[in-house]
């Protein structure tokens, strides 16, 4: 059984088709170690997050390209949140 504790569920603004299904939410698991050091050998910014948001989401790399601004930018914060950089309110 999964520890809910350990992933995030995100409504997605603009959902979108991962492998024939419908999505209106990733549900992103918490971030390890490997994943980082995975994510370190993209080489741009914009592929840094490419790969992490769908690494965490359990998706395919070619879904990030599906993806609106907006949601891109949500789930940014979500796992900024996961390596401590949200700012607080």
């Amino acid at each position: 059984m999964t520890d809910i504790r350990k992933q995030v569920r995100h409504p997605l603004l603009v959902p979108i088709t991962v492998d024939g299904a419908e999505q209106v939410a990733a549900t992103l698991r918490r971030i390890k170690g490997k994943d980082i050091r995975d994510m370190e050998r993209a080489e741009s910014g914009l592929d840094k997050t490419a790969f992490i948001i769908c690494r965490l989401a359990g998706w395919p790399p070619e879904a990030f390209d599906e993806l609106d601004a907006e949601d891109i930018d949500g789930l940014s914060k979500v796992i900024e949140g996961f390596m401590g950089r949200r700012k607080r309110a």
